[in-house]
């Protein structure tokens, strides 16, 4: 099973529209973290998978949502309500590894920081797709990303892209699941 993750278009619809185009026929399922300044029923997100994030305004967005596919549970959220930004470092990953323990999730996907990453915390899966349009961090040179995560019977694997769709090789992490 394939997920496409996006977040922190910030308005920028084409380059969602673009990356859907590009993924929407290989992949099981598509998130979307917040913060795209669209409307909830903007026909862009029809069959995607979308939370509210702090820049957006329309309240038919969820705050957060759990999903389950093929018996996997994926916890979504931007992150602003879980205070998932830091100073320095990645993430804080604290209040959102409560509600996903909450909602019995194994894979927590977010955004917020625009700060791409993937990390295991408490036997879950935390990923950042970063921000197509205004990346931040470590990374920030690579001019804005998203990620795929590819779930198999053992393993959990993260690649990031590029706005081009460029495979970001050294950016691909494993988990045992």
């Amino acid at each position: 099973m394939k997920i496409l993750i996006i977040s922190d278009i910030h308005g920028d619809r084409d380059i969602l529209v673009d990356i859907i185009k590009k993924w929407q026929a290989d992949v099981t399922a598509i998130f979307y973290n917040g913060d795209s300044e669209l409307s909830a029923d903007d026909s862009v997100f029809d069959g995607v998978s979308t939370v509210i994030g702090n820049m957006d305004d329309d309240p038919d967005f969820a705050d957060g949502r759990s999903t389950t596919i093929d018996d996997v549970t994926i916890f979504q959220t931007h992150g602003h309500l879980y205070r998932a930004t830091v100073l320095t470092g990645w993430a804080n990953l604290a209040l959102m590894d409560e509600a996903a323990d909450e909602a019995q999730a194994q894979i927590v996907l977010f955004g917020h920081t625009h700060k791409l990453g993937a990390e295991m915390y408490h036997q879950k899966l935390f990923i950042n797709p970063g921000s197509t349009t205004l990346p931040k961090g470590e990374y920030a040179n690579l001019g804005g990303t998203y990620a795929i995560l590819d779930i198999t019977a053992s393993t959990f694997t993260v690649q990031f892209y590029n706005r081009q769709h460029q495979l970001l090789t050294t950016l691909t992490r494993q988990f045992e699941r």
